[in-house]
């Protein structure tokens, strides 16, 4: 079978392989790894794939459609999210009248919201895919009807209809690497990471139960599947290989180094570091991984920066949105890290059970206190299928009504609830104020410039400066130079 797959244009920027689905405020592009991974399962098995990220190329529809006339597909599968969903049905209607064959959707909100997808779809599409899709679309390629495929969702008529489900893909080694010969790597960017890099996914799943946080609530379980670290080593091995130029590897998974899987990371730090590899690593990461000694050899094996979730500076709040880690864990971890020269990226949020204007401003000043690097700043977005959503939605926060509204008119992530004493525009006028108060600090500024080592990081860093001032200045040219003159 000959299978395209497409991650369609929404917005401009606009980012659809990330947590949060909006265009960045950072400019921040991130690689497809899982929609890449399920590619190069199906060209495994044999059959002919085109890969196309048509949105991290900015390309429209117009440009899309005669490249996918020219492989004449027999499947087309599409990536969407909440805020793009109507507008990647209406690529697939495009693409069906004018191609025919099968088109299959996959990804988080059509896992969570699979009826009204389909029914918004209207004949446009033929399926949608439930959680982990690596192997449905695989046996969809091999034959097996859309009748008897496990892990699909679909219409008969006007009923709608769920396929049993598909357990969850138990040894990931059996998994082959992501099909990266497909993309462009030089389409990927992040401020806070070496340029180019790429993504890597060494386990599935998470064990902590955020409520806000969508792929472990919907694609992905709760329990931590992992490679061995053989296996992710090779991988890196054969990323370099493909790309001679690479210069950093960002493992994706959810919270690599949690406290109850620290073995895992000594033995990959220690398999690093007997391959000596000479490349820089960095990684998502909880502030549960706090001993030093863990942290000075995660350095030595290549570990350049982490992006760590301290989301909140109020305990009752980080409690309600059941992060299991304490204020005192987030100072702790971030002067240990400090202290072993592991640069560390914070996200922090706005909008959780319980927030007010006093909350959020403690959050302000923990971002301000801890001795990191960077720091991004959001609100707490209401994803379908997670706990999160079902609270707002239980309490008639949510304020959209279509899901267009989850970002605003120019792509952006906006608040999508009102909470008692906190409205949208005060949470996002808290996260203006965060990256305002944060970057614009002249401590800060210096941190960042003695900390440029080498001609990537000084590209990633000019990125960056210019993204912040794109989003400041494209909002209001003068709260820009006003924010300059009062920090």
């Amino acid at each position: 079978m000959r299978v395209a797959f497409l991650n369609p244009t929404f917005g401009r920027d606009f980012t659809k392989s990330a947590r949060w689905f909006a265009r960045s405020r950072g400019r921040v592009q991130r690689h497809p790894d899982y929609f890449c991974t399920a590619a190069a399962v199906v060209e495994h098995a044999g059959h002919e794939i085109f890969f196309l990220d048509a949105q991290a190329k900015n390309m429209p529809a117009e440009v899309v459609l005669p490249q996918l006339k020219r492989f004449a597909p027999d499947m087309v599968v599409y990536q969407a999210t909440t805020p793009s969903i109507d507008a990647d049905i209406e690529a697939a209607r495009l693409n069906k009248d004018a191609v025919g064959g099968m088109h299959v959707m996959i990804g988080p909100h059509v896992t969570a919201e699979p009826e009204d997808t389909l029914r918004r779809a209207d004949g446009a599409l033929d399926a949608v895919t439930i959680a982990e899709y690596d192997y449905t679309l695989r046996d969809i390629a091999n034959g097996v009807r859309i009748e008897d495929c496990q892990g699909l969702a679909r219409m008969e008529g006007s009923r709608f209809v769920m396929n049993p489900e598909r357990p969850y893909i138990e040894n990931l080694d059996d998994l082959p690497f992501p099909a990266w010969q497909h993309v462009d790597i030089h389409d990927y960017r992040d401020f806070g990471k070496l340029f180019p890099f790429l993504t890597l996914i060494s386990g599935r799943g998470c064990r902590a139960k955020c409520t806000f946080c969508q792929l472990p609530q919907v694609m992905n379980g709760h329990s931590y599947r992992t490679r061995s670290v053989e296996n992710v080593c090779d991988e890196i091995e054969y990323d370099m290989k493909l790309f001679p130029n690479l210069k950093e590897i960002m493992f994706e998974d959810d919270t690599l180094t949690m406290r109850s899987c620290q073995d895992r990371v000594v033995a990959l730090c220690e398999e690093l570091i007997r391959r000596d590899l000479g490349i820089s690593w960095s990684a998502n990461a909880r502030v549960d991984v706090n001993d030093l000694e863990v942290l000075k050899l995660m350095k030595r094996s290549g570990c350049r920066w982490l992006c760590v979730g301290f989301e909140f500076g109020d305990q009752q709040v980080l409690n309600n949105v059941k992060k299991g880690a304490t204020i005192k864990q987030m100072h702790r971890f971030a002067a240990n890290a400090h202290k072993s020269g592991i640069r560390v990226h914070g996200c922090f949020m706005f909008g959780g059970p319980g927030e007010t204007p006093d909350t959020a401003r403690k959050t302000l000043e923990l971002s301000q206190k801890l001795p990191i690097d960077t720091a991004q700043f959001t609100a707490v977005v209401a994803y379908p299928g997670t706990a999160y959503y079902k609270w707002a939605q239980e309490n008639n926060y949510l304020k959209q009504t279509n899901w267009r509204d989850w970002v605003d008119a120019e792509f952006e992530q906006q608040s999508t609830q009102e909470l008692p004493g906190l409205d949208a525009p005060t949470i996002n006028a808290f996260i203006d104020e965060g990256l305002r108060g944060f970057y614009l600090r002249p401590a800060q500024m210096w941190r960042m410039f003695r900390n440029m080592q080498n001609w990537a990081d000084v590209r990633s860093k000019l990125f960056g400066v210019k993204s912040f001032m794109q989003y400041f200045w494209s909002k209001e040219p003068a709260a820009f130079v006003g924010a300059v003159g009062n920090n």
